[in-house]
């Protein structure tokens, strides 16, 4: 979604794509997917780990609506109980996806996970300029939440000088409370090298007053300061308290159903490829 902070550039180098802007212009999408995963399932023991869909890059990029990759994953994982899933992205896009999601939360423990880092739509438009709006992430959450799916807040990155002043992480705190997330959690800025040599430079560029605190911070080291950590702690531990939020990510107390191992045609599979 081309957000000038992103961690996960650095993926590009390992297929000698050197140039940060090809992060952006130059999309994979693996097609058959799906396949693979029903392969794989069908021969991995499940249930003793979480799957985390979203660590690296949104699952829901705009090439998502074309393609259906995540969706054709996702319906693989239907078939499937007992699971601990977790999906994490900017998207309103998964509200299509809806039918598929419940159908997960029936038979395993699945919690959506929805970043947003400030309400302030200018301010969003020059970090994330392919991602969708403030509101209307809150609106898919509430409309995920409506339907009992457990939604929460992810904070991340709170970037120093421009998402974390106290005002600012509450007024998200609370938009994201009235959708209906049920949990909160956050992370401070780190920088990659392949993400500070796009980031530092795009800061310069288009946000030069938060330039100099960025570049003290963050020109010999990846993550932030422990000093500023502690700070922000003390930000979302007052807050959480306030506004009545669970302390962390914590897993719902209910055991997950019992797992169901999937059983394939692979004569079938064989014939579609």
């Amino acid at each position: 979604m081309g957000c000038a902070y992103c961690y996960a550039r650095y993926t590009h180098e390992f297929l000698d794509l050197s140039d940060p802007l090809d992060f952006e212009r130059r999309i994979f999408v693996k097609q058959r997917a799906a396949e693979v995963l029903e392969r794989t399932l069908a021969r991995t023991p499940l249930g003793a780990q979480a799957i985390a869909i979203g660590t690296a890059t949104d699952p829901y990029q705009p090439a998502e609506r074309q393609f259906e990759v995540t969706r054709s994953m996702l319906e693989v994982l239907a078939r499937v109980g007992g699971l601990r899933l977790s999906i994490t992205t900017k998207s309103a896009l998964i509200v299509r996806d809806l039918d598929v999601l419940s159908a997960i939360a029936k038979r395993s423990r699945l919690a959506v996970n929805f970043s947003l880092i400030t309400l302030d739509r200018t301010l969003q438009r020059t970090l994330e300029p392919r991602a969708p709006r403030p509101q209307l992430r809150l609106w898919a959450m509430h409309q995920l939440s409506a339907a009992g799916i457990a939604c929460n807040l992810m904070m991340m990155p709170m970037i120093p000088g421009l998402t974390d002043s106290p005002s600012a992480i509450e007024q998200v705190m609370v938009a994201a409370k009235q959708a209906g997330a049920r949990q909160v959690h956050w992370r401070a800025l780190f920088l990659k090298p392949a993400a500070a040599a796009h980031f530092l430079p795009f800061i310069r560029r288009r946000l030069p007053e938060s330039a100099p605190r960025l570049e003290r911070m963050y020109a010999s080291n990846s993550y932030a300061a422990p000093a500023y950590e502690r700070q922000l702690e003390l930000i979302f531990t007052r807050l959480r308290a306030k506004l009545g939020w669970a302390r962390s990510l914590g897993s719902p107390e209910s055991k997950p159903p019992p797992l169901t191992q999937l059983r394939l045609d692979f004569s079938a599979s064989a014939e579609r490829s």
